[in-house]
């Protein structure tokens, strides 16, 4: 079984800097905790739904946020998300605090 991309980066949510502003991102794998979903996405985590898969985000301003396992969602300061492979974020962000 090869290495998982997410291998190097914390189990749960974590924090690192972009080059403007902090950000929070939580790589997604499967069996998230439900306490550290509520952690992560707060008054959003209603909204999210786990799969085997992935998870997903339905909030009524915006359309679905899809996340695969393997994949990073990145939480900004101004509420909203984006779903990132490890590439991108090595590309545009710093090691997690």
């Amino acid at each position: 079984m090869s290495e998982s991309p997410l291998s190097e980066f914390p189990q749960g949510a974590f924090s690192a800097f972009s080059t403007a502003k902090m950000s929070h991102f939580l790589p997604i794998r499967p069996n998230l905790e439900p306490e550290v979903l509520r952690a992560f996405f707060g008054a959003d985590a209603a909204n999210v739904r786990q799969s085997a898969t992935g998870i997903t985000l339905r909030t009524p301003d915006a359309s679905p946020l899809r996340a695969k396992n393997g994949e990073i969602i990145a939480r900004f300061t101004n509420g909203k998300y984006k779903v990132m492979d490890v590439d991108y974020y090595r590309k545009n962000f710093n090691d997690p605090l």
